[in-house]
């Protein structure tokens, strides 16, 4: 079975329903890992957790969807990170988090959990991590996660990148500019999203943010654009491709992981990037109809 490595942070999550918050689970990697499985990927959670009640339930529900977490650090005296969505009449979605002390930030430091990483990652065929996985980490741990992918790429697995910028995360544009930019540096294939590129770059050319980042060194670019087409650059081809349309669209969070689980389940396997990114539309689609990141079975 094709094999996926997923980088980044789960956090318990509060959505509502009427009057009501349902406890359920989430973060961008994840709910990316979740949709990957769900369509056929083995895939493994390398992240930080804590010891207490509810980072044992998480780590009891990763395990009910099917992804390994055997590569989970667990962080003594640790608690997971929270998060509220609240959603207008649209389906659009607005977050409140509580992540300051999340587990994730000391997934990289000194110990034998880190000392047999590089081992952990070159047993899969591809490494996916995003934005939010390098900005909740401290400057040496970025650095250090950058060398390791740099290293598992040199040794031939493919290394992909969603830059998920998110302003709050970073001390400012110049800081979050320079790491993402330093992420596409090391990836073979990158998932921006256009409203966030064009936040980040202040330009609005879509085949500009795409020249732009495949100079980096990206052999592989899917732009999404939310309900717009997804636009693909894959070495030197390009392509569109429609999303499904989708009414009522109850609440858009995760739309993006879910496209991106969809289009790595696919591409893994050996498909056209087009038709991948038909399986990650079809994915977005079937997310958005359901409250909250990760959907019913």
């Amino acid at each position: 079975m094709i094999s996926l490595g997923v980088i980044g942070e789960c956090m318990l999550e509060f959505s509502q329903h009427d009057d009501i918050y349902q406890l359920g689970y989430g973060g961008d990697v994840f709910n990316t890992a979740v949709y990957a499985t769900r369509l056929g990927l083995d895939v493994s959670f390398f992240t930080a957790t804590g010891d207490d009640h509810y980072s044992r339930y998480l780590v009891g529900a990763w395990n009910n969807e099917g992804v390994n977490t055997n590569t989970v650090r667990i962080i003594p005296g640790g608690t997971p990170g929270l998060y509220i969505i609240q959603t207008d009449d649209t389906g659009e979605r607005s977050f409140h988090y509580w992540r300051d002390t999340t587990p994730f930030k000391q997934w990289l430091k000194p110990g034998s959990y880190l000392d047999t990483l590089p081992e952990k990652l070159a047993q899969h065929q591809c490494v996916y991590f995003s934005g939010i996985s390098l900005a909740l980490l401290e400057d040496a741990d970025r650095t250090r996660l950058l060398e390791l992918l740099a290293d598992y790429r040199i040794q031939g697995g493919l290394v992909a990148f969603d830059p998920n910028y998110r302003p709050r995360l970073w001390q400012n544009h110049t800081e979050a500019t320079t790491w993402i930019d330093k992420a596409y540096g090391i990836s073979n294939m990158a998932f921006p999203s256009y409203d966030d590129e064009a936040l980040l770059r202040g330009e609005t050319s879509h085949d500009k943010l795409i020249q732009n980042i495949s100079t980096l060194g990206v052999l592989e670019i899917v732009l999404k654009n939310g309900a717009g087409e997804v636009m693909i650059f894959s070495q030197g081809d390009s392509g569109k491709v429609p999303t499904e349309p989708v009414h009522p669209v109850v609440d858009t969070t995760a739309a993006g992981d879910a496209f991106n689980g969809g289009y790595l389940s696919t591409r893994l396997k050996g498909a056209e990037a087009i038709a991948s990114a038909k399986q990650g539309c079809r994915t977005a689609a079937q997310v958005i109809q359901h409250r909250g990141a990760i959907i019913p079975a």
